[in-house]
């Protein structure tokens, strides 16, 4: 179709509705199902489905009694670190008490044995500090001399 500017000639003919087809004018309808009869399952099919019942309840129970294990055990690890954690509370208390005492001690030592008491104390005993007057020399003019006691 060549379309010219001059005319303005249009085809609406595409623009109609399309013809109906024979097929399509009747609706599909759906098959109706057909009922079969249940096939009886021999005595073989029915011990292995047993048996497949009780595997697959086995491998619950099992499941679940691990699942059971594991959270118990996670329960108990829980309840021992809080044990323990209480304990590491009390022993830090008690680190921190002999330390306080520690220190208390080393200071009531330091004062006991300070070198301004222990002049005091032996002032009080009647020690006095030495003097030069209180040395006395022993000069030997008989030269090197060894003498022993026998």
């Amino acid at each position: 179709m060549a379309y010219n500017n001059n005319s303005t000639a249009y085809d609406l003919s595409l623009f109609a509705p399309a013809p109906k087809r024979k097929s399509e004018s009747q609706p599909k309808q759906n098959p109706q199902p057909k009922l079969v009869k249940p096939r009886l399952k021999t005595k073989e099919e029915l011990e292995e489905e047993a048996v497949a019942i009780r595997v697959r309840a086995i491998r619950f129970v099992s499941v679940l009694v691990v699942g059971m294990l594991l959270l118990g055990t996670n329960i108990m690890l829980h309840i021992q670190d809080n044990e323990l954690n209480n304990a590491i509370v009390e022993l830090d208390k008690g680190l921190a008490e002999k330390k306080s005492e520690y220190t208390k001690l080393t200071s009531l030592f330091s004062a006991k044995f300070s070198p301004d008491n222990a002049k005091a104390y032996a002032e009080s005993q009647g020690m006095v500090k030495r003097e030069r007057y209180h040395i006395v020399y022993f000069d030997i003019d008989d030269g090197n001399q060894i003498i022993s006691a026998e």
